[in-house]
Formats: structure tokens, C-alpha cells, sequence
């Protein structure tokens, strides 16, 4: 209530609540509710057949275009014009449903925040494995240079030292022809 002190006048608000009274004779014009904006909704008639009455929006605020106005109008009263709502809202009702428009809004924005470091936490990690693998290879690559430098100085100082691999070389690759026979006493 305290968003229509401030954009109506007591005098215009106990009008409103006048105007409002169905019980008053030959009165075609009844005041139905506010909304946030300050906008004023109405039902009214115009042959003075009260069983179906026409509704309508006066808007706290003149515009140059009638189509400005459906930004300023929340969703229930648009409901209520389009008589896909029998009872028109209240306020608690809709001060309720800008409350949880509002969380909805800070849920989106933390949910936007999450993903988006998750998303910059998978780089990260993509980002290491890359750079892990590329590691590994790099190692590898050096270790396949090196032990075969390596690998020639080791068997050519083992032959030089170690005799019984010197006569495993000199030995012909063909096992028939490198066999003796030993004779018996």
C-alpha cells in the first residue's frame, strides 16, 4: 500500500474506494484495483447491462503511444483484462511476485557466475593436460637420442671388459656349425 501513498493522493485514493461500491444505483463505471506502476483498472458499461462489464486500464502516466503501456502492466492484470482471470490481483500478490522475480533474478545470476567458472575450470584443466602431454612427449623424445649415444658406449665398453662376450660374438651366428663334439674317455 505504501507504493499507491505514494503515487495517489489520500483524497484521489478514498475516491477510488467510492467509486469501487457496486450497491450505488445507475453507476456504470466501477474501480476495480492498482498495480505497481500506479496504473488504475476499471470495469465499466455502456447500455447498463451489468452481467457482462467491460475492463479497461487508465494509466498513471500519459504516453504518446498506446502500445507503451503493456511494459508498465504485470502480467495478472493483463490476465484479469484479458478475462483469463476472474478476481482481480492484489498487491501483496503482486509485490509476492516482483519478490520472486528478484530472487529468480539473483538464482540466474548465480547459476551464470557457477557455470562460468566451471567452464574456466575445465580450460584450466584442459590447459595442464595439454601442456602434461607435451611434457611426456618432449622427455621421450630426449630419452630416445640419448640412450642410443648411451646404449653404443655401454656394449662397447661391456665387450671390451667382460671376455665371455667377446666369445658369445665371435661365435657364428649358425648354431649347427658353431657346435663341437666333445669325445668321451
Amino acid at each position: 500500500m505504501e507504493i499507491i501513498k505514494q503515487k495517489h493522493s489520500p483524497w484521489k485514493r478514498l475516491l477510488h474506494k467510492w467509486q469501487s461500491k457496486r450497491n450505488i444505483p445507475f453507476r456504470r463505471k466501477f474501480f476495480v484495483g492498482y498495480d505497481l506502476a500506479g496504473n488504475t483498472y476499471w470495469e465499466f458499461t455502456i447500455d447498463g447491462n451489468l452481467s457482462r462489464l467491460r475492463r479497461k486500464l487508465e494509466p498513471f502516466q500519459q504516453q504518446v503511444f498506446k502500445v507503451d503501456y503493456f511494459k508498465t502492466i504485470p502480467p495478472q492484470w493483463l490476465q484479469w483484462l484479458r478475462r483469463t482471470r476472474n478476481n482481480p490481483p492484489t498487491l501483496n500478490e503482486l509485490v509476492g511476485d516482483q519478490v520472486r522475480q528478484q530472487k529468480l533474478k539473483v538464482l540466474a545470476k548465480q547459476a551464470d557466475d557457477k557455470w562460468q567458472f566451471e567452464k574456466l575450470q575445465m580450460e584450466q584443466d584442459n590447459q595442464m593436460k595439454l601442456q602434461d602431454e607435451l611434457d611426456r612427449v618432449e622427455r621421450e623424445s630426449r630419452k630416445i637420442e640419448e640412450p642410443s649415444k648411451i646404449e653404443n658406449s655401454v656394449i662397447e665398453k661391456e665387450t671390451k671388459e667382460n671376455p665371455w662376450k667377446q666369445a658369445d660374438e665371435s661365435i657364428n651366428s649358425n648354431p649347427i656349425e658353431s657346435a663341437t663334439i666333445k669325445p668321451r674317455n
